[in-house]
């Protein structure tokens, strides 16, 4: 029984995620980030909606928030498989 027991816990060793930088704090960072892009999406695409904003501010703040969403996963991706 204990022989399983070490089997389990050398392929839970060997399963652990590394990084560069801490892996669960990179997520948590890009999570707590892209959640605020999203929010600030859905208030500016209201606004816009409401027409308090252009639309030409909601297609640049859109794709700004965008970008700054894709390169949160980006790094989380990255720094756990390359760190």
């Amino acid at each position: 029984m204990s022989d399983d027991y070490e089997v389990n816990q050398k392929i839970l060793d060997q399963k652990k995620v590394k990084g560069y930088l801490n892996p669960l704090k990179v997520k948590k960072f890009s999570f707590f980030i892209i959640t605020l892009c999203i929010l600030f999406s859905v208030v500016v695409s209201i606004l816009a909606i409401w027409d308090f904003a252009g639309q030409d501010v909601l297609y640049r703040t859109l794709a700004t928030l965008g970008v700054i969403a894709l390169s949160c996963v980006f790094f989380t991706l990255i720094n756990e498989n390359y760190g």
